[in-house]
């Protein structure tokens, strides 16, 4: 609920522009991937056999499909859905991470040198205040108790309401990530906005130590990470190289057939948007401040909280679907 507190759902359509568009080719391009790999190449015959055979190999290939549509927090709400085991969870984390710094230097490398695409105008000057404040933001006592009681709150009521229905606590998150949505639907954006810094940090700060953690395991997880090292690269390698090429030739699509210029193919914001669904808001906000594409740094971080939003119902489904 933290990570997705700190987003701002309301204003995405109209924040966002032609990026929406972009990142929902993204979106598509990773779910077309995950189709690709597993209907017409053998990685659901080797994902299946890897890991004793247990299922843990889908179950981690569906994490891997909703981690490359929204992020990190994604994995791990599918991961715990699916009741994937810790050892399983941890070697996922280690294999995509090694795809995950082959592929950032490659889009880094072909945003170097790019203009940005857009000047923010002297008239909006919230647009403007919000690009240079979106990585800062004003910790106080106050939010940091508002936003952990909410949270706090809103976990409750998942386990509750599980409990009331005689329902599996393996969909806590699910439930945590819908009764989340609904709160940034309908609550005030006034009472929000000052809320969702604080939200961020510290959602974010407690999902990378839950990454540190993973990784305890050590020696324990060797034996796993043998056994599903080949299975998961493959279908991560197919994920990465389709994901490419699909936002490769839908660029080429629109750029030859259509009659007006289409913003939402700009090699900027498909970079943008696909770094959003790879690896989240941060890495996106970072990509585009890192090549001065300040109007890209708002659109990227409202896309990315739409990311989180979404992927973890892609990727439940996405298992049910194909186990």
């Amino acid at each position: 609920p933290l990570l997705l507190l700190s987003a701002d759902l309301k204003d995405c359509k109209q924040r966002t522009g032609p990026l929406l568009s972009s990142f929902c080719y993204a979106s598509l391009a990773t779910l077309l991937a995950c189709v690709v790999a597993l209907t017409l190449l053998p990685c659901k015959t080797l994902l299946s056999a890897s890991m004793g055979g247990g299922g843990d190999g889908m179950k981690i290939a569906a994490a891997l499909m909703a981690k490359n549509v929204g992020g990190g927090v994604n994995y791990i709400a599918v991961c715990n859905s699916l009741q994937a085991s810790p050892n399983a969870v941890a070697a996922g984390l280690c294999v995509d991470n090694i795809f995950a710094l082959i592929y950032f230097p490659i889009v880094s490398a072909l945003a170097s040198g790019k203009p940005d695409l857009a000047t923010i105008s002297d008239d909006d000057d919230d647009l403007q205040e919000e690009t240079k404040d979106v990585t800062k933001g004003e910790i106080t006592i106050q939010s940091l108790s508002t936003i952990l009681s909410m949270s706090t709150a809103i976990t409750f009521i998942s386990h509750t309401l599980l409990n009331l229905f005689k329902r599996s606590t393996s969909h806590a998150l699910p439930l945590s990530t819908l009764l989340s949505i609904l709160v940034l639907l309908l609550a005030p954006s006034k009472m929000l906005k000052p809320l969702q810094p604080t939200a961020e940090v510290v959602g974010t700060t407690l999902l990378y130590l839950f990454f540190a953690t993973a990784g305890a395991p050590g020696f324990s997880i060797a034996s796993s990470m043998k056994e599903c090292f080949l299975p998961l690269s493959f279908f991560l390698i197919v994920l990465y190289a389709l994901h490419g090429a699909t936002l490769y030739f839908i660029r080429f699509l629109i750029t030859r057939f259509s009659k007006k210029k289409n913003e939402s193919v700009a090699l900027q914001r498909l970079l943008t948007a696909s770094s959003a669904a790879i690896g989240g808001p941060a890495t996106a906000v970072a990509l585009a401040k890192s090549n001065g594409w300040n109007s890209l740094i708002v659109p990227s971080l409202l896309v990315g909280n739409l990311g989180y939003a979404v992927a973890t119902f892609l990727g439940i489904g996405f298992h049910a679907f194909f186990r």
